[in-house]
């Protein structure tokens, strides 16, 4: 997710700590309809009676949709997967000291290896990511829902909050509301001057909703649709059949 303030600054990489620092504590004040979309998230995860026994976030960051999780399934397991070492260090630092719930997961969703990297146990009863898989081409995305499908157990779900691509008259409102919401924190704080909010532009490969929904079906999905849509914010879900 990215989003461009003209001031020419070059892009940095999730690797480094600044960069990762700098998202998270402003996450909350930058994303667009971010309570609306994990209220919506907390309620896919508790309706209809589900139990989450074990989790999988992927593309953890910091571990916000764990944590999110856990409110509401708070004897779970997770495993966290990212390949940015400052993101897994503040998801130690978040979650403090482990009491056997989580594991954390050096992996690149880029390659098909990260599944190698897991920890043996039985199968997810659910699958989070929130704003990590839109860094993947699309073959890899398609991969990746694949190899998705086979982690869950029956029944299990898959929850994807993340940018889509759109083309229409909402295209690009997502990071204009970005750069107004830096506006309005840094005005509030009382700075002036140009707001940097550019993260990983040049990573950023997003497909468009109804493409990964098909992916989805052909990797053996149900129930895959579109949750939540907003100019590019979306949460698309899916079930693993029983």
């Amino acid at each position: 997710m990215s989003a461009e303030t003209g001031n020419g600054e070059t892009l940095a990489a999730w690797q480094q700590a600044e960069v990762a620092t700098s998202f998270l504590e402003r996450r909350r004040s930058l994303l667009p309809l971010l309570e609306v979309q994990e209220e919506l998230i907390a309620v896919l995860l508790t309706r209809g009676g589900r139990q989450v026994r074990r989790l999988i976030d992927l593309g953890a960051g910091d571990g916000a949709m764990t944590a999110l999780a856990f409110r509401h399934s708070p004897g779970a397991q997770a495993v966290l997967v990212d390949f940015s070492e400052p993101m897994l260090e503040r998801a130690g630092a978040r979650f403090g000291v482990s009491d056997g719930r989580l594991r954390s997961v050096r992996g690149d969703l880029r390659d098909a290896a990260w599944v190698s990297a897991l920890p043996d146990g039985e199968p997810f009863d659910l699958a989070i990511s929130g704003l990590a898989i839109h860094h993947l081409d699309s073959e890899r995305k398609r991969a990746l829902f694949c190899e998705v499908f086979e982690l869950l157990g029956p029944g299990g779900m898959f929850l994807n909050m993340d940018i889509v691509a759109v083309d229409g008259p909402l295209q690009g409102l997502f990071r204009e509301q970005m750069l107004l919401n830096a506006r309005r924190a840094a005005g509030a704080a009382g700075h002036e001057g140009p707001h940097r909010v550019e993260f990983d532009g040049d990573e950023d490969r997003p497909d468009s909703a109804e493409n990964q929904l098909g992916w989805l079906r052909e990797a053996g999905f149900e129930q895959a649709e579109t949750h939540f849509k907003w100019a590019e914010a979306a949460i698309l879900g899916a079930v693993k059949p029983n």
